[in-house]
C-alpha cells in the first residue's frame, strides 16, 4: 500500500472528496450509472497500536474503498483512508475509541456504508470504572470522592431519582472529589471515568439521604436509649431511625452522627450500611437489639457498631479485600457492663464471590472473661482489656474481644464464623479492685500505666477495628436455612426465640479473604468527625 493510500485525510479534505462524488452521483443530467454495492463484513483485529481491517466487496471491480473514522457513531470527523484492496492495516494508531465503516467508490458514484465497528485501541477489554464511590452527608452538605483511575482525562458524576437513573444531574469534572450543598431529597449517585476510549462503566451506586430520615414505622420500638447519648438531638428525632423487625417490633438502626435535621448525636454507629456494594447485603435491615431480645438481654444502644467491607478495599496493612461483608458488633467502651457481660451481639453477613460462598449469622458472641491486654503471666483470655494494676506498661490503648459463632444442626456444626472486634482507645478502663467503677482514660491512674505519647483520652472510643473472614463451612449436603437460639443451638422455626441463619451449601475451610491469601481482612475505622461533642458512653 502506498503512502498516499495510507494517508489520513483531514475532515475538510474528506468532505470535499465525498461531496464531489455525491454531486456526480446525484447529477440529474447523468442517467446511466451504477452505484457500487456497499461492502459487507467489516471486521477488525487490534494488537497494541496496530489495527488490521478486512471486509468483503459488495460486487463489481475497479473500486476504490474509503475507510471512514469517527469519534461517535455515524460520524467521519476523524478522516478516511483510501485503499484499492478490501483490507487496510494502520500502525501507530493513538489510544482511543473509534467508530469505523467502509464505502466503495467507483466511476458512477459512492456506495452506502458497510456495517459500523466500535474499535478501541489501548483501552483494554472493558470500560474503565472507579472502584468505589464514597459519599458523606452532613446536613445539606454532600462530599463525594473516589479513587483515581489511571489513564483517564476526567470523570462524570450522575445523579438520579431512582436506581441507575441520571435524570437529576450529569456533571463533568477533572478532580476525584466534589463537595456541594444540595436540596433535601433521596439521590442515587454514581461516577464514570472518561478517557481516550470515551466514558466508562459506572462505579457502584451510592444512595444519599439528604434531610430525609428513613420511613417511620408505627410499631413499638424495642429497648431504651440513655438520654445522655442523644447530644443536641431529641428522642423523637432519634426514634425516626428505626426499621421493621418482622416480629411485631421496630428496632433502632444505623444513623449518621450528624442528623439531617442539623442536630448532633453524642454517639455513632460506624459505617453506613448503604456503602455495601452487594445488593443482598445493603438491602438487609440493620436491627440493633434484635439478637439480644431473643435471650432477654438488652444491650446499650450506643454500643452497636457497623463495619462494611467490599472487594478491592485496601486496609492499613496494604492488603486487598476479596469478600463482601457487613459486621454489626455490640462493642461500646463507655461503661463497665462490658467487663462483666460475657455475651454481646454479632451479626455477620458475608459473600465470597470468587468461591461462591455466602453466610448470614446472627448470634451472641461469647466474649468470656476479662484479662489484661498485656499480662504475660496468663494465657490471653477471649476478652482483653486495659486495666489498672496490670503487670506490664501499655505501648498503646487496645481492647479486644475474640470469639467464634457456630451454627449447629442435628448435633453437628454446619458453619463457624469468626467475630473479632477491637478498639484502640477505650473510653474507660477496668479497675479490678472495683469492677463497677467508671475509670475514664484521662484518669491520672491510667496515665501511670501507659508508655505512649498520644492523647489517648481525646479519641473517646472512635478508633475501632474489625477482623472479617469467610469462616468455615461444613454444609456439603445440608439445607441453606437454619433456625437457632442466640447461642447457635437448633430451634423450631416457629419458636419465638428462633433466629434465621443462612449458610450456603459447601465444605470450605480457610477460603482466603485477601489478595495475598490471608484468611482474614482487618478493617480499621475512625469515626471522630465531631470529636468534641462525642458522648462518653459511646
Amino acid at each position: 500500500m502506498s503512502a498516499t493510500e495510507r494517508r489520513l485525510l483531514t475532515p475538510v479534505g474528506l468532505m470535499a472528496v465525498l461531496g464531489l462524488l455525491a454531486a456526480v452521483a446525484g447529477d440529474p443530467r447523468i442517467f446511466a450509472f451504477t452505484v457500487p454495492a456497499r461492502p459487507t463484513g467489516l471486521a477488525a483485529a487490534v494488537s497494541g497500536s496496530t489495527v488490521a481491517l478486512t471486509w468483503q466487496s459488495g460486487g463489481g471491480s475497479g473500486h476504490t474503498y474509503w475507510l471512514e473514522a469517527g469519534s461517535a457513531p455515524g460520524l467521519h470527523d476523524l478522516g478516511a483512508w483510501p485503499t484499492i484492496a478490501p483490507n487496510l492495516t494502520a500502525t501507530g494508531v493513538p489510544a482511543g475509541r473509534y467508530w469505523l465503516r467502509v464505502r466503495a467508490a467507483g466511476a458512477d458514484g459512492v456506495s452506502g456504508p458497510s456495517n459500523e465497528l466500535d474499535v478501541r485501541v489501548g483501552c483494554g477489554a472493558a470500560h474503565l470504572a472507579p472502584a468505589n464511590l464514597v459519599a458523606d452527608v452532613l446536613g445539606a452538605a454532600v462530599t463525594l470522592s473516589w479513587p483515581t483511575v489511571a489513564g483517564v482525562t476526567g470523570y462524570v458524576i450522575e445523579a438520579g431519582s431512582s436506581p441507575g437513573a441520571a435524570d437529576l444531574a450529569r456533571l463533568p469534572l477533572v478532580a476525584t472529589s466534589l463537595r456541594a450543598t444540595v436540596p433535601a431529597g433521596l439521590y442515587y449517585v454514581r461516577v464514570r471515568a472518561v478517557g481516550p476510549c470515551g466514558m466508562g462503566d459506572p462505579s457502584p451506586e451510592a444512595t444519599l439521604r439528604v434531610g430525609v430520615a428513613p420511613p417511620p414505622t408505627h410499631l413499638p420500638i424495642y429497648g431504651t436509649v440513655d438520654a445522655s447519648t442523644l447530644g443536641s438531638c431529641s428522642a423523637a428525632a432519634h426514634d425516626r431511625w428505626v426499621v421493621d423487625g418482622g416480629d411485631g417490633m421496630a428496632y433502632r438502626t444505623w444513623h449518621p452522627q450528624a442528623d439531617p435535621s442539623g442536630c448532633i448525636y453524642a454517639h455513632e454507629h460506624g459505617d453506613d450500611p448503604a456503602t455495601s456494594r452487594h445488593a443482598a447485603i445493603s438491602a438487609s435491615p440493620v436491627r440493633f437489639g434484635y439478637i439480644g431480645r431473643r435471650m432477654d438481654h438488652e444491650e446499650p444502644h450506643e454500643g452497636f457498631k457497623v463495619f462494611i467491607a467490599n472487594p478491592g478495599d485496601v486496609n492499613d496493612e496494604g492488603r486487598v479485600n476479596r469478600v463482601y461483608s457487613r459486621s454489626v458488633f455490640h462493642m461500646g467502651t463507655g461503661g463497665t457492663r462490658r467487663f462483666s457481660m460475657p455475651h454481646h451481639s454479632a451479626e455477620i453477613r458475608l459473600i465470597h464471590p470468587e468461591f461462591g460462598l455466602g453466610a448470614f449469622t446472627q448470634l451472641m458472641m461469647d466474649t468470656g472473661g476479662t484479662g489484661a491486654v498485656c499480662d504475660p503471666r496468663n494465657p490471653t483470655p477471649v476478652k482483653d482489656v486495659v486495666q489498672l494494676g496490670s503487670p506490664c506498661l501499655l505501648g498503646s490503648a487496645y481492647e479486644i474481644w475474640s470469639t467464634t459463632q457456630s451454627v449447629r444442626h442435628q448435633g453437628r456444626i454446619v458453619y463457624t464464623a469468626f467475630a473479632t472486634p477491637a478498639v484502640f482507645d477505650p473510653i474507660t478502663v477496668l479497675n479490678p479492685a472495683s469492677p463497677s467503677e467508671v475509670v475514664y482514660a484521662w484518669d491520672p491512674r491510667v496515665a501511670a500505666i501507659r508508655i505512649f505519647n498520644s492523647d489517648w483520652s481525646s479519641f473517646r472510643g472512635c478508633e475501632r477495628e474489625s477482623y472479617a473472614q469467610p469462616g468455615y463451612w461444613y454444609n456439603r449436603q445440608g439445607p441453606t436455612n437454619y433456625y437457632t437460639d442466640a447461642m447457635g443451638e437448633e430451634l423450631p422455626a416457629s419458636d419465638p426465640r428462633a433466629l434465621l441463619q443462612q449458610i450456603s451449601v459447601s465444605d470450605s475451610v480457610g477460603a482466603p479473604a485477601t489478595n495475598d491469601g490471608l484468611g482474614q481482612f482487618k478493617l480499621r475505622r475512625s469515626y471522630c468527625q465531631q470529636r468534641a461533642r462525642l458522648g462518653l458512653k459511646n
